[in-house]
């Protein structure tokens, strides 16, 4: 709506003559042109308003807005900084800048990838435009329009609805023009069956949308009957409006998801170590660059004497920055992104579809799943459940089971019925003809087209059959063989063997319809060349009530019968005799109908819908004969339905059927599941309450004979409590059903559950759901039933619309949490590795080891494969069975922080070790390390080798062999620099061979590599021979290797590499033997997390 927005009339709370006085409007003429545009002004235009998009570099700067990232790009612009100003130097050329561009072009990449994922996420808000009407019938200065363009409706417009109409704006019903009008506003309500509307007021102005029986919502359909009404709201005013607003709303609220969280904090925690870190390496290696005479007889320092190196500052400011970038785990983004995009995909193989990739990670840690019913837990496809008819005498009233939960007739059977007697039949007859829907079979897909109630009656007559088992076997063979041809062969057998004449249709006053058929004689009925079940329809009520055929084509042959069916109480009471199994017609006694209302409300407590079915075979003698022609003298009778009720009298009893939306077959296992792994399931639906519970019983919310005073209310209830009281039911143990609930309370609930500290799953279908779809942790849409504007405001589609679906998408969930702890700790406890290896260096005094561009290539290839493979590590058998992670439960342990440190200590000592041991040795353990024809130094000597210019004495070094290459050097303490190539080179092999065994360390985080070998994980093979692989090739390329200053080694100096490497298996398993019987078992112990209220 645009411009000026006006106060909303409580049309449905006012008579329809005060409606059209109020919005200034006569019913006969609609507005003038001069009312036209004088709204126009005030009102705007009937369409839904877009927020303004983000603009294209709002949305690139947010993706630099993350603390890691802002820690590389600190690195790289450091990196550019020195590279740019020592071109000169040592490191010239490529190399010097190969570290900042690699950083810079992994946060392009990464910044494309978010900007791509957020610029298509918001497209919920164009699929409920697609939802609205485009054109509409309205009365403008006294003249019908037929084809208005739906956005120039406004308040006050008279408009014309008819069967199949997409409704355009909020209307009030003013006048009926057919019996009965009814609206199918599943999408928008959650009402699982097409609801009647009628033009009376309703007695209260504050009420839920399904009390508002005299309005039709924009968006929603009209699957039968036409009216008159008057446009009430338009735009962003109307319910749908709302929805949309309420959309944009919970945008706004999004918060960021569990992982992102525990990253964020990760990232400012490493943060302030690699702060803290880079201080302490520049400070503790001052005297290499500022030196100074303290005073005579002092401590002090002799001002005029300090000495300060601006070389040897900036170069120990390097060392530091190569620590930041050892610190830094770069690849891990890429990793999480590629972990994350493989749980997609094995989520698609389990038909659960996910829209945004942190969702897999989030469904892992779901503490509460909000389920909305109709169409979740439910099939909606209305079924018959129950059957009950009498037998052989009134003493007997017989009841069945009837299985299936679809609109396939092989999907079940009414279960111990072996022959199908006469009142059976007749049963089955009324179901097939009277009814005007049908069985429509797509993709073999079964559907209702028309009322879902009639749809479920013509399933019901297919599963009795027919009498001649020859014939019902006939009849299943051929629907097998052609489902979509032949759907409802018995409905259509029993076409054939009568002609339908009239239809008398519902109205809300006797709740029941009928039709008039006569048996056919010679050539089939009229009635059988209509699809089984169906009955055409024409736009004026007395064609609708008309058969299609005449004497002429098998019309009456004077022994008319009448099949009725309606709401059972309505149909009973106008019942006075009963027919038996044999076709023998008694009077219905009292002690019957006393029996039959007791069934009556046995079954209503189960919440089933109810229908008689009857027939009557003395009509009146002018229908008795009656032949489908408007000449006939019947015909009149049929023309006014204030008639049909006395048509409708004295009339057999045949049966009753009980029908329900049925639950899914496998929702009940999958909530079961839910309850073992520590899930709490509420339901929130838009249906009755009396409904809400049985299906809550049904599917295992509530156990049978529970007690749920406190566990199942109206959405207004509890929308009407205190805050307090909202978060004492909402922390209620146990099963939760909210009926009646509408957009805004579900918002309220799902926004609750997230102040508390639960991590909410919303799934559902409708319209109505996507509000609270949008401002759930995850929102998970169905991808059959669903509509367009659920599956936009979705984290996650299922394709199958099974709720179990999701209970498996959990324990995806869990399993790819599990594996993402797994590289993560592989690759931090690798990278404190670098960091301990450049520190221990530069405590030491030691020659740089390990240079930044060394690191970057460990960090980005080198690792990347490993980590990649550990998103494949299988499930733990047990991961359903342990409740969600805690609330409080942190991505980084003080244990876990422990067993980082550990490892990557001895990473350093290893590296340095390694470095040391053939500066210093000739051998060690064994492994002759001279070949190669190097000097060997004292540790002393190589801890003071920026003193070698003023070694007394002087120092040689000879020359040494890297494979067919020789290292040499002009000026002998170049031995420490340039020389420094192989004892550099054994360094980052040995980084490399550890992280190695590392990465077949956390294959699992507590369990040994002996019960959880490294061949469970084919892929981490794999890998480790990738990255090995990748190592040799830099290391055995002269081109590559000259990049990164390393040579080639000999088979002994590889023998040092695994010397110094394999005892980081030991170390972890020793480790994780701590963690499986120290601290998991006080980590069990502990109490549970309190909620933020607690």
């Amino acid at each position: 709506m645009a411009p000026g927005s006006a106060e909303v009339v409580p049309a449905w709370a006012l008579p329809a003559e005060e409606v059209l006085k109020g919005h200034g409007v006569a019913l006969e003429a609609g507005l003038s042109s001069g009312e036209v545009e004088a709204r126009r002004a005030k009102f705007g235009w009937n369409e839904l308003q877009k927020a303004p998009g983000t603009p294209l570099w709002k949305l690139i700067l947010e993706q630099f807005n993350d603390t890691l990232v802002k820690i590389l790009l600190l690195a790289a612009a450091v990196s550019f900084g020195l590279a740019w100003f020592e071109q000169g130097e040592e490191e010239e050329g490529v190399r010097a800048f190969i570290e900042p561009f690699v950083i810079v072009l992994i946060l392009v990449l990464n910044a494309a990838v978010g900007v791509w994922q957020e610029s298509n996420a918001e497209n919920a808000l164009e699929a409920l435009k697609e939802m609205t009407a485009d054109t509409a019938k309205v009365f403008r200065d006294g003249q019908l329009i037929s084809d208005l363009p739906a956005r120039e409706l406004l308040p006050g417009d008279v408009v014309e609805i008819h069967t199949g109409d997409k409704v355009p704006a909020d209307i009030r019903v003013v006048q009926l023009k057919t019996a009965v009008v009814r609206v199918e506003q599943a999408a928008l309500t959650g009402e699982s069956v097409a609801v009647a509307k009628s033009a009376a007021p309703v007695d209260s102005v504050e009420c839920e949308l399904q009390l508002k029986s005299n309005m039709l919502f924009a968006g929603t359909g009209i699957a039968s009957g036409a009216c008159l009404g008057v446009v009430n709201t338009i735009g962003m005013h109307t319910e749908i409006g709302k929805i949309q607003e309420q959309i944009q709303e919970a945008s706004e609220e999004e918060s960021d998801t569990p992982l992102k969280k525990k990253l964020d904090e990760f990232g400012e925690a490493l943060a302030k170590v690699i702060l803290y870190i880079c201080v302490a390496v520049w400070l503790i290696n001052y005297k290499h660059f500022l030196s100074w005479k303290t005073l005579p007889d002092s401590v002090l320092p002799d001002l005029s004497t300090v000495q300060f190196s601006v070389a040897k500052a900036t170069f120990y400011f390097k060392v530091a920055v190569a620590l930041a970038v050892a610190a830094i785990p770069e690849g891990l983004p890429a990793v999480i992104t590629t972990c994350l995009a493989l749980g997609t995909r094995k989520m698609a193989k389990r038909n659960a579809i996910v829209r945004q990739l942190p969702s897999v990670e989030t469904l892992g840690c779901t503490t509460v799943i909000c389920s909305d019913k109709t169409g979740t837990l439910t099939t909606n496809q209305m079924s018959a459940v129950q059957l009950a008819a009498f037998g052989t005498s009134l003493a007997q009233l017989t009841e069945w089971e009837v299985s299936g939960s679809t609109y396939d007739p092989d999907g079940g059977a009414v279960q111990g019925l072996t022959m199908l007697d006469r009142n059976l039949e007749a049963m089955a007859e009324v179901c097939a003809l009277c009814n005007d829907a049908r069985i429509e079979v797509k993709g073999g897909h079964h559907r209702a087209v028309g009322q879902p109630t009639e749809a479920a009656l013509l399933v019901l007559a297919e599963k009795l059959g027919v009498p001649s088992a020859a014939e019902q076997k006939a009849i299943t063979a051929a629907r097998l063989a052609d489902p979509e041809g032949q759907p409802t062969g018995a409905c259509a057998h029993h076409a054939a063997n009568h002609s339908k004449l009239a239809t008398l249709e519902f109205d809300r006053d006797r709740k029941s319809m009928s039709v008039i058929c006569t048996p056919s004689t010679g050539t089939p009925g009229v009635g059988s060349a209509v699809p089984a079940g169906a009955t055409p329809r024409r736009s004026s009520r007395l064609a609708s009530l008309l058969s299609y055929g005449s004497n002429s084509s098998g019309g009456s042959s004077g022994a008319n019968v009448l099949f009725v069916k309606g709401a059972a109480e309505c149909v009973l009471q106008r019942c006075t005799k009963v027919m038996l199994a044999d076709g023998s017609v008694v009077p219905l006694d009292s002690s019957a109908r006393d029996e039959l209302h007791r069934l009556l409300d046995r079954l209503a407590d189960r919440a089933l819908r109810l229908l008689a079915c009857a027939q009557r075979t003395d009509l009146p003698a002018d229908l008795a004969d009656y032949d489908g022609s408007e000449s006939h003298r019947g015909h009149k009778r049929l023309a006014d339905p204030s008639q049909y009720a006395g048509i409708e009298s004295d009339l057999t009893f045949l049966g009753l059927a009980g029908l329900q939306d049925p639950p899914r077959p496998e929702v009940r296992p999958a909530i079961e599941d839910c309850h073992a792994a520590g899930i709490r399931v509420m339901v929130i639906t838009g249906d009755n309450k009396l409904t809400a519970e049985a299906i809550c019983r049904a599917i295992g919310v509530f156990s049978e004979g529970e007690e749920i005073n406190g566990n199942s209310m109206t959405g207004m209830t509890f929308a009407a409590l205190p805050d307090k009281e909202k978060r004492r039911v909402l922390g209620t143990p146990g099963g939760l059903c909210f009926s009646r609930a509408e957009p805004r309370h579900k918002q309220d609930i799902v926004r609750l559950l997230k102040d508390m500290g639960e991590v909410t799953a919303m799934t559902g279908d409708g319209v109505n759901d996507a509000p609270a779809l949008k401002l759930a942790d995850i929102g998970v849409a169905m991808g059959i039933t669903g509509t367009e504007v659920a599956k936009e405001a979705s984290d996650m589609i299922l394709a199958d619309d099974n709720f179990a679906t999701v209970v498996a998408a959990v324990e995806e969930g869990r399993a790819i949490y599990n594996n993402m702890k797994a590289f993560i700790r592989y690759m931090i406890s690798s990278n404190i590795g670098e960091v301990a290896s450049i520190f221990l260096a530069a405590a030491l005094g030691l020659p740089e080891g390990l240079i930044p561009v060394q690191l970057l290539w460990v960090n980005l290839v080198t690792d990347g494969p490993p980590a990649t493979a550990l998103g494949f590590n299988p499930a733990d058998p047990d991961i359903m069975t342990k409740p969600p992670r805690r609330a409080d439960d942190h991505f980084i342990t003080p244990w876990i922080f422990f067993r980082w440190l550990v490892v990557g200590c001895y990473v350093g000592f290893a590296t340095v070790g390694a470095f040391a041991t053939w500066y210093t040795s000739t051998s060690f353990l064994g492994i002759d390390l001279s070949q190669d024809g190097h000097t060997p130094v004292t540790f002393a000597q190589l801890r003071d080798w920026e003193s070698c210019p003023t070694w007394k004495g002087g120092f040689e070094a000879s020359s040494y062999t890297a494979g067919s290459r020789t290292i040499s050097w002009d000026n002998p303490c170049d031995y420490f620099t340039v020389g420094k190539a192989k004892a550099s080179t054994l360094s980052l092999s040995v980084l490399v061979a550890i992280e190695m065994f590392n990465a077949m360390n956390a294959l699992s985080e507590d369990n040994s590599l002996l019960t959880m070998p490294v061949w469970r994980n084919p892929w981490l093979l794999v890998a480790m021979c990738v990255s090995l692989g990748l190592h040799a090739v830099i290391l055995y390329v002269p081109f590559l290797a000259d990049i990164f200053s390393i040579v080639p080694l000999s088979l002994n100096e590889c023998l040092l590499v695994l010397a110094y490497s394999l005892p980081v298996v030991l170390i972890d398993e020793v480790l994780k033997f701590l963690g499986r019987n120290v601290v998991n078992a006080k980590r069990s112990a502990a109490p549970p997390a309190k909620s933020k209220e607690e």
